[in-house]
């Protein structure tokens, strides 16, 4: 080999190391679950940390969401026909393939649930 190929091989190499540093690097941001009631944002929940919240309103409408293992769920509510509730947990991977993509809806109680990237 010449010393010019092993100044290209080397090149290459290197190249493809920075390029496999870059885009295993994580994001800087993080995802959150925005809760919405009534299309009002109503709390921001990061995804890494385990949580029970209650959305309390008027007339006895209640919605428990838990945010656990880097996603979000309707734990309970007190909607008539719990579609809310069947949607499962859902996270960011999930989100690509779900029915409502990355959201979880209560028509009923006017609750929904957005996954999206947290951003500064």
């Amino acid at each position: 080999m010449k010393r010019f190929d092993l100044i290209i091989i080397g090149a290459a190499l290197l190249l493809a190391l920075l390029l496999l540093v870059l885009l295993e690097r994580p994001k800087g941001d993080a995802a959150v679950a925005v809760v919405y009631v009534n299309d009002a944002e109503y709390a921001q929940l990061p995804l890494d940390v385990p949580t029970l919240f209650t959305v309390e309103q008027e007339n006895g409408r209640v919605n428990v969401i838990e945010i656990r293992d880097g996603g979000v769920l309707m734990a309970s509510s007190s909607c008539h026909n719990q579609l809310c509730v069947q949607q499962g947990h859902l996270t960011m991977e999930k989100a690509q393939s779900a029915a409502l993509a990355n959201w979880i809806i209560c028509l009923p109680n006017g609750v929904s649930i957005e996954l999206k990237e947290e951003t500064p």
